[in-house]
């Protein structure tokens, strides 16, 4: 596992080459997530992609659409693990939301 900060689409061919598995957090904001999906898709996890910033301002219903459409993005043909793309000290509630949202999808495709 290789943790990660910013724009990491150039350098995914070379994470790969040295054999990293999974690359955490993958920052939403920073990468365009149908790139890395296409990129390492069958050949690296990932993980992160829930923007903190969702979390953070909310509501409830943000948070639960941007896991819904994360997890079929990205977790469509596995190989991802679902989690905010940075950890803060979120609002419980909202954090919560998170956490039950993700629960939700469980099975889903």
């Amino acid at each position: 596992m290789l943790p990660s900060c910013g724009c990491i689409e150039p350098v995914l061919d070379l994470f790969m080459e040295l054999g990293i598995d999974v690359l955490n957090p993958i920052q939403v904001t920073a990468n365009d997530l149908r790139t890395v999906r296409r990129i390492t898709e069958g050949k690296m996890a990932i993980q992160g992609a829930i923007s903190t910033e969702v979390i953070m301002r909310g509501p409830v219903e943000a948070i639960e659409s941007a896991v819904k459409d994360t997890i079929h993005l990205l977790g469509a043909t596995g190989g991802y693990f679902c989690s905010p793309d940075q950890g803060m000290p979120f609002p419980k509630e909202h954090i919560d939301a998170f956490h039950e949202a993700a629960r939700n999808m469980r099975g889903i495709r």
